[in-house]
């Protein structure tokens, strides 16, 4: 008796022994897509010409500004790099990602994900772009502060579009003690009111609404003569504020219990 090996047939019109069959009638059971390999190193071939292009679209900036003795605007840098940089990325998304093959939902979620950091950036870059409208000396870029390190650099030089920082020399004075001594283009600093002797005015306004502390800059001490002394907060559960001097009894002769425990003794 011989038996049968042909495979089994169905209505269906696929194979069930082939895992990966495609069944027509039914979409949700698709075969995996496979990249052939020709077009993968095509890919890679675009990949390199286009990170080429990104070099020299640099180089010849440079040579441009140069040679012609110019200053290309900024944009037209942002725009020529981010430009080759999409394309870069659309086709590592499409092919190397496989997102042109794959379900329209995964491009959606990837899209919305670049949109949002697309928005991150864009509030950040309207930050960056209207300082200068709230305190003009908040235009130039961003340097090391808070000490005056960074800010003894030399002054701009009028043949390249580099923004420097001003020339400021603290003499080693911490940048905030530098700008309460010199002020700026709102206020008047301390040295302003020396010179017009009349420095409590300043320190008036200065320790109004948060005099914690006596400034270091206060030399007079008009912090006790403005009457700004009894404010000096005592320590909570909440914050530790440090008091100077011995506490009283501390290293007294007389031990704390001593009167208790004679008082117990005499039968009080």
């Amino acid at each position: 008796m011989s038996q049968d090996t042909t495979t089994p047939s169905n209505d269906l019109g696929w194979d069930p022994t082939d895992p990966h069959g495609i069944n027509p009638h039914d979409e949700a059971h698709q075969g995996h897509f496979i990249a052939d390999w020709r077009m993968q190193i095509g890919i890679l071939a675009l990949l390199l010409f286009f990170t080429a292009m990104t070099v020299g679209f640099y180089n010849l900036e440079q040579w441009v500004e140069t040679s012609f003795e110019i200053v290309l605007p900024k944009w037209i840098n942002i725009v020529g790099a981010m430009s080759i940089a999409t394309v870069k990325a659309l086709l590592v998304a499409a092919f190397f990602m496989q997102l042109k093959y794959d379900k329209a939902l995964n491009t959606f979620v990837m899209l919305f994900c670049l949109f949002c950091v697309g928005l991150f950036l864009t509030f950040t870059m309207i930050d960056l772009g209207s300082r200068h409208l709230v305190d003009e000396y908040k235009a130039p870029q961003i340097t090391s502060g808070g000490t005056g390190i960074g800010l003894n650099s030399a002054s701009a030089d009028n043949d390249f579009a580099v923004v420097i920082s001003p020339k400021i020399n603290t003499g080693g004075m911490s940048i905030v003690h530098f700008a309460r001594l010199n002020g700026n283009s709102k206020e008047h600093g301390l040295l302003y009111y020396r010179e017009h002797d009349d420095e409590a005015t300043f320190w008036a306004h200065f320790y109004d609404g948060h005099a914690v502390h006596r400034d270091e800059l206060d030399e007079h001490d008009f912090f006790s003569q403005l009457g700004f002394g009894h404010h000096a907060p005592t320590s909570s559960s909440n914050a530790s504020h440090p008091r100077h001097g011995l506490t009283p009894g501390l290293f007294s002769d007389v031990y704390p219990g001593a009167h208790a425990t004679e008082s117990h003794g005499n039968g009080h």
